[in-house]
């Protein structure tokens, strides 16, 4: 009997550890081709036996009034016949919900900036490839592009590397268009992962830091209620 036990409690103690030491693997995709636009997020995790897909087949830029229109689909998460779509639009009031949304939380919890930078700290980047190809109708202006954008690209690859570890050479490529017409088109792909042992442990940490505020979990239940109502009534619409 206690032989069965020990055999059962050693086989629940290894399928806990296979959990925590597996890895969520994120896998982004972005291009742009003219007025194409289209991306594509994938979500493993538990050895690739769950996946969730997520793809924005379409954006559109309506101007500053109705500012960027987008589809979001979510395809074979989980179940394999789970599929929704939401769409939506991104203004300037939006916008300022967000940033509105964003003081509140910081405010709702206890050092949250060092929470995220921390939580970063622990994303691995294992590829990140960035291209991109333009054209301004007039050589000079192409030329003098093409340097602005190489310089945006390294600043913002820097960035990035102050907040998640670089495990991969990012590769970086800017390549000019010598046509007589506008053109413009990029991709972008990039592969990260975290262990979801230590992402349990930092949503516990996260928990604990938002309890440690008067009216936090109050705060957080709050901005994210709306969310949840606002995407029910896009959903009716």
């Amino acid at each position: 009997m206690w032989k069965w036990i020990s055999i059962a409690v050693i086989v629940v103690i290894l399928l806990v550890l296979a959990i925590l030491l597996s890895r969520i693997r994120l896998k982004l995709d972005i291009a742009k081709h003219d007025n194409d636009d289209w991306a594509h997020l994938e979500i493993k995790f538990l050895y690739g036996m769950i996946k969730m897909n997520y793809d924005i087949p379409a954006i559109l830029i309506t101007g500053l009034k109705k500012g960027l229109l987008y589809r979001l689909d979510r395809n074979k998460n989980i179940h394999k016949m789970d599929a929704s779509v939401d769409s939506g639009n991104i203004d300037t009031e939006k916008i300022k919900q967000f940033i509105h949304d964003i003081q509140v939380l910081l405010k709702g919890t206890k050092s949250l900036q060092r929470w995220i930078k921390h939580t970063l700290s622990h994303v691995t980047m294992s590829k990140m490839e960035w291209s991109t190809n333009i054209s301004l109708a007039d050589a000079a202006y192409t030329a003098t592009s093409t340097g602005i954008l190489w310089g945006l690209k390294t600043t913002l690859i820097g960035f990035a590397s102050s907040f998640v570890r670089m495990d991969c050479t990012p590769k970086l490529y800017v390549v000019p268009y010598w046509v007589d017409r506008l053109r413009f088109t990029t991709t972008l792909n990039c592969e990260a992962k975290i262990s979801l042992g230590y992402l349990i442990f930092s949503m516990i940490i996260l928990s604990y830091r938002i309890w440690r505020v008067p009216g936090g979990p109050e705060a957080w239940k709050r901005v994210f209620s709306k969310k949840t109502e606002n995407r029910q009534v896009n959903g009716e619409e």
